[in-house]
């Protein structure tokens, strides 16, 4: 059994124009056990303290951190060491989207990169010269990248919750590269449009685009509704559901009931009457009650028939931001739209979501026009009468 060691004075050295202290820290091996590893810190140059008295101080007041327990084993890992060890099963209790996410962003752009780094030793020039490569290697655009760094931050800010680092977390001043492409815009589908694309689907594609144009639904809550859900006049969120798992709503907010309109309830109650009018069971599947894979569905049944209407199939999320759009376009503010879509955060809706015109920015340019038909009406009167 490992002695444990409870207080350290540290053995200060000079070497190669350097003070150094040396030390021991626990390092947790392979099979879980604790070992203690000597190290050294260097602490200055001889030439900015060059008699034992002018380092003393940072001597003290280093050991003082380290008997006072501010290491732990994890203290000593790399980057990578942590990420694996530690951090990655950490987010197991996330969504498996989520998860798959910053696993990828991990193996792919993250550990190759930075993953040898010592956690106390990371820098936020690290980071931005992470960046900065990823930036040179893949064209990738600023939203991604900003998905990368926020992943990698996500790690310090665990680290520092473990003890294994202190201080400022280095990657939230990381900055993206400048000339960076911005993400490329997303599509909204208008009223018209959503009309168009109704009148020619067959009843179980149609209802699916209907709630998710009008209630505003996400493609795992739309795959994730049960008859239970239904009331005529309302849909709960109580599951979404991303390739075969099964989760609860996205956020607090996101479990909110959603108001059904008019339009919407006939549509779901013709193909509840189609279906046999069930009373429980998952709402929309094509026979055998199992969920519906709505990419397929969107890939083999509802894409031709959007392109047959000489439209683009943007994917079920262009249906959700069409309901932002189409309801701000029409007077609602920006926090009406944010709690129909159930969103957290008022920025996400307002800078995501709506693909519309202010109405009072449409207003206030009217305005305009109108007074410089005026003006021009009187410019032509001036004109004749001269």
């Amino acid at each position: 059994m490992t002695k444990s060691v409870r207080y350290q004075d540290g053995c200060l050295y000079a070497d190669h124009a350097a003070w150094y202290v040396k030390y021991r820290v626990q390092v947790r091996q392979e099979n879980g056990s604790i070992k203690f590893k000597q190290r050294a810190k260097m602490l200055g140059r001889l030439e900015h303290y060059p008699r034992e008295s002018d380092i003393m101080p940072l001597k003290v007041e280093f050991m003082h951190r380290l008997n006072a327990g501010k290491f732990t084993p994890e203290s000593s890992m790399n980057l990578k060491e942590f990420v694996e060890d530690i951090y990655l099963p950490y987010i197991d209790e996330l969504r498996a989207s989520t998860r798959k996410g910053y696993r990828e962003i991990w193996m792919n752009h993250i550990s190759g990169r930075v993953g040898q780094i010592r956690l106390r030793q990371f820098r936020t020039v690290d980071a931005s010269r992470m960046l900065k490569a990823i930036a040179e290697e893949h064209a990738l655009s600023k939203t991604t990248l900003q998905h990368i760094k926020s992943v990698l931050s996500a790690v310090f800010s665990h680290a520092k919750n473990e003890g294994a680092f202190d201080g400022v977390n280095p990657v939230q001043d990381a900055r993206i590269p400048r000339n960076t492409r911005e993400a490329r815009e997303t599509f909204a589908y208008s009223l018209a449009q959503i009309d168009r694309i109704l009148n020619i689907l067959p009843l179980l594609p149609k209802a699916v685009i209907a709630t998710a144009s009008f209630a505003g639904l996400r493609e795992g809550e739309l795959r994730g509704l049960e008859w239970t859900d239904y009331t005529g006049d309302s849909l709960s969120v109580n599951r979404s559901i991303w390739k075969s798992f099964v989760n609860g709503p996205k956020t607090r907010a996101s479990a909110q009931a959603v108001p059904v309109i008019r339009q919407l309830a006939e549509i779901l109650d013709a193909y509840r009457l189609s279906m046999g009018n069930p009373k429980t069971g998952v709402m929309f599947h094509s026979g055998g009650g199992d969920h519906m894979d709505l990419n397929r569905m969107g890939q083999r049944l509802v894409r031709p028939a959007v392109e047959s209407l000489r439209l683009v199939w943007y994917g079920w999320h262009a249906c959700r931001r069409g309901i932002a759009s189409n309801l701000y376009e029409l007077g609602a503010n920006e926090k009406v739209v944010q709690r129909i879509l159930r969103h957290a955060k008022p920025h996400v809706t307002k800078e995501r979501y709506i693909k519309a015109f202010d109405p009072a920015v449409l207003a206030a340019m009217k305005t305009l026009e109108t007074t410089l038909d005026d003006f021009h009406k009187c410019s032509a009167t001036v004109q004749q009468v001269n």
